[in-house]
């Protein structure tokens, strides 16, 4: 009686060999999907992009159709920065929006309900963007993965948030600045596109410091380079938080430098640490 089949048994894994085998099933099938995605041709890069693109557009529509339903408690989350300006603030009309067309108040449902949809559906957009990508990675880079959508999807959240979050203020600097003489009439599409906008844009430029670390995690950029630019970096910050903010006043820009700033300054630690680990085990 030979010793190999009894020496083989024990070198297999313990566990449920279902589970197991599944496993392997899916090791295997995502090692053919890389090398397949490798050698893609034009054609099947493009329908694999249509595929994804279609995804995503579901998703979008699936949640921007419960937004259109649920459209006034959206509006009153929306309203609440400016219900909680002083009432000597608002003017006669108070934190009531008002319209000034017959096809005002389609439009405002509309782009509102396409803010709640983009917002909401960011988890399953932003990972079919990164699947489409991950092909084209190498198997250290892929790692990431996971890691990376996590991030993505947490920024985008954490800077639509904070943008909310920093509206009371932005409102009572700007419907303050003209001073007394000024009355405000705030109509429904001008107020809530305005919000909307600055929801989304806050939380598209939350996601540059992850696309920084990652080129870092990538060698791109050194750790050297990023200490060394910093005062290119406070100027970059300034001219984008310039740029993006809509109403381009500093207390919008400052609530959007000031969070990139820190996270540039996350990057460099946390790529510093990922360095020091890389020379222990070196």
């Amino acid at each position: 009686m030979t010793t190999r089949p009894l020496l083989k048994r024990m070198a297999e894994p313990v566990g449920d060999p279902n589970s197991l085998a599944r496993r392997r099933r899916i090791f295997r099938w995502r090692k053919k999907r890389s090398e397949f995605a490798k050698t893609m041709s034009m054609v099947e890069h493009l329908t694999e992009l249509r595929r994804r693109l279609i995804v995503s557009l579901a998703g979008f529509l699936a949640v921007s159709l419960v937004a259109f339903v649920f459209f006034d408690q959206i509006s009153d989350v929306l309203l609440r920065p400016l219900c909680g300006l002083p009432a000597d603030r608002l003017g006669a009309n108070g934190c009531k929006l008002v319209f000034t067309s017959a096809l005002e108040p389609v439009a405002v449902r509309l782009k509102v309900t396409a803010m709640t949809g983009v917002v909401a559906s960011s988890p399953l957009w932003l990972y079919q963007l990164w699947a489409f990508i991950v092909p084209g990675l190498t198997s250290k880079e892929r790692k990431y993965a996971l890691p990376f959508v996590a991030s993505s999807v947490c920024l985008f959240l954490f800077g639509t948030a904070f943008a909310y979050l920093t509206l009371p203020g932005a409102l009572s600097f700007l419907v303050g600045f003209g001073g007394d003489n000024l009355t405000p009439f705030f109509t429904a599409n001008e107020y809530l596109g305005f919000v909307s906008l600055v929801i989304i844009v806050f939380g598209v430029v939350f996601e540059l410091p992850l696309l920084l670390f990652f080129l870092g995690l990538a060698e791109i950029v050194s750790v050297e380079s990023l200490r060394r630019h910093r005062r290119i970096a406070i100027v970059g910050i300034t001219v984008v938080s310039a740029v993006v903010t809509p109403s381009q006043d500093p207390y919008t820009m400052l609530a959007m430098s000031l969070p990139l700033y820190l996270f540039y300054e996350l990057d460099i630690a946390l790529l510093r640490l990922r360095e020091r680990r890389k020379r222990r085990s070196a």
